[in-house]
């Protein structure tokens, strides 16, 4: 009597065992990271906004129906330079808008295209 119920007690745990080793992602969360460095260039002179502290969402690309949602993850402000550094999982898609009064600008990113501390210009425009 005491067989049957050891063995399905073997059989479950050995189950959940093998289902934890395979789920276990190969790479870590921290080897997927990169830092990216954005710059807020004016469209009009191609100069660096200097001294504007803008204000730039981060938005990752999620699954939703019946089109794909952004959600909103984070939001940074541009030094003095007219730049910010961010760190972003390679694997996945992003989308980054220029949040300020009277002023727009976005860029769509994908991790796997890009290399750790690569820069990125995102232009700004006044809409007339």
């Amino acid at each position: 009597m005491r067989s049957r119920i050891l063995k399905p007690k073997i059989l479950v745990l050995v189950y959940i065992i093998t289902l934890v080793i395979f789920s276990c992602n190969r790479k870590n969360d921290l080897e997927n990271q990169i830092t990216i460095k954005i710059n807020s260039i004016d469209r009009k002179t191609k100069l660096p906004r200097t001294n504007v502290f803008d204000t730039i969402e981060v938005r990752i690309e999620s699954i939703g129906f019946p089109a794909k949602r952004f959600p909103k993850i984070a939001e940074y402000v541009t030094d003095s330079s007219g730049s910010v550094k961010i760190k972003i999982d390679r694997d996945e898609k992003y989308l980054l808008l220029l949040s300020v009064p009277y002023f727009y600008g976005s860029e769509d990113i994908v991790g796997k295209n890009l290399k750790d501390g690569q820069e990125i210009n995102m232009e700004v425009f006044h809409p007339e």
